[in-house]
């Protein structure tokens, strides 16, 4: 008699669970977020730190979508985190430049550097370039020695396209399976 009884209760308690369940993802994942450009996301860090911003990245998992952004200035650089949706301020980290991170930036040429520094393109002509090669969503842009590194997604494919910042080369092109 007791089998009888608890039978109903348990495919009850499971039924109930189920209409819970689906109810919430209905609710919650059938609505698309829309995430901010880089442009947006970098205008909301230079609104933040006045400085250059060297690094971004987008960066996604399964419950949030976030930017990283680095922005330096003379004497120190800022690491910043915003969500990707509101563009909400998440973090933010200071440290100060040293002279390992000034010989990094310029190669080890701080004369040459200034020299051609009006001579580079900008990050908007690097990624323009890097779209030429691979068509998708630019998740990441830094500069590190005079080369923009740009890696762009398809939703199948990742592509990481290095572009020399003073004359708008491409000078390496990979192409993976997506993570």
């Amino acid at each position: 008699m007791k089998k009888i009884v608890i039978i109903p209760a348990i495919v009850g308690v499971l039924g109930i669970g189920a209409v819970i369940g689906s109810t919430s993802l209905l609710t919650g994942n059938a609505q698309e977020k829309k995430i901010l450009t880089m442009q947006e996301i970098e205008k909301k860090a230079l609104s933040v730190v006045n400085g250059t911003v060297s690094d971004i990245e987008f960066e996604k998992n399964r419950y949030n979508s976030v930017y990283e952004v680095e922005v330096r200035t003379e004497t120190e650089e800022y690491d910043l985190k915003f969500d990707a949706v509101t563009g909400k301020l998440l973090k933010q980290k200071k440290e100060r430049l040293d002279n390992d991170d000034l010989d990094d930036d310029m190669g080890g040429n701080l004369q040459a550097t200034t020299n051609t520094t009006a001579t580079t393109i900008t990050k908007e002509q690097a990624i323009e370039k890097a779209l030429t090669k691979a068509k998708g969503t630019v998740t990441k842009i830094k500069m590190d020695d005079g080369v923009y590194e740009i890696e762009i997604v398809d939703g199948q494919l990742e592509y990481e396209i290095d572009i020399n910042a003073l004359t708008g080369e491409i000078v390496s092109f990979e192409q993976d399976i997506e993570d």
